[in-house]
């Protein structure tokens, strides 16, 4: 008979593993291989909390998931980050490029309820302890801008430098549309052929790392430029313990 509740030493190895990047899929795969009920081990994967829907590819790990966040809770961070855009950057020294990033940005720090219950939800749709995230951040498009093709993981000669004692290279992306776009600024993933049109409240999550632990360049995304309207979204960073 399938078990029903995760001991202790399971919990960790779950909590363990999740925050090292791997594959959620194979993580429930191993679970349920294990003896547990799948709904042990959707509970204990959040899988439940969120409504995750599975790109089906084998070449990256990716969910999407609609109406996490409510309208009145978009309009509130797009609302708080009008207030606080700086031109964006994108080399990890924090210089800006012009014609490669278009956007303005923000970071999302301080004492705002609304700051502190985004990064509550979002760390907790993930199950990793918030220690290994970076600060949640906020985007700004307007018409023609984009971010063009680009990757979220740290390359070799960047890792080092931007890696702390306790952080080390980016493992999830999770992104959050805050708005309806009327035409354009869709999330273009490249080399697998897939754009995730702005739906306001819809997250798009994915993994940064293969299986096997090293950057999968199947990540490549493009914001693509709005062509009617603008666009405004969350960004929130995982990071490996080190």
């Amino acid at each position: 008979m399938a078990r029903t509740e995760l001991p202790q030493e399971w919990k960790e190895w779950v909590a363990h593993n999740v925050a090292r990047g791997c594959s959620i899929a194979d993580l429930f795969s191993t679970l349920v291989r294990e003896g547990f009920a799948p709904e042990a081990a959707e509970r204990e994967l959040n899988l439940r909390r969120v409504a995750l829907k599975r790109f089906p590819s084998d070449r990256l790990e990716l969910y999407t998931a609609e109406s996490f966040l409510l309208p009145e809770e978009c309009e509130e961070l797009i609302d708080i980050i009008k207030r606080r855009l700086r031109p964006s950057t994108i080399s990890h020294d924090g210089t800006a490029n012009a014609a490669f990033r278009t956007s303005r940005t923000c970071d999302l720090v301080g004492g705002e309820p609304a700051v502190r219950a985004l990064d509550e939800k979002i760390c907790g749709a993930m199950g990793i302890d918030p220690a290994l995230a970076e600060p949640s951040q906020g985007q700004y498009y307007e018409l023609t801008q984009e971010f063009k093709p680009h990757t979220d993981y740290f390359e070799a000669y960047e890792l080092e430098r931007n890696s702390t004692p306790t952080l080390g290279q980016r493992t999830w992306t999770f992104m959050v549309y805050l708005n309806d776009v009327e035409s354009g600024g869709e999330t273009a993933f490249v080399n697998i052929g897939l754009a995730i049109p702005p739906k306001q409240g819809t997250a798009v999550l994915w993994n940064n790392l293969k299986p096997d632990g090293t950057p999968n360049y199947d990540t490549l995304h493009h914001g693509t430029p709005v062509k009617a309207g603008h666009k405004a979204i969350i960004t929130k960073w995982f990071r490996r313990p080190r």
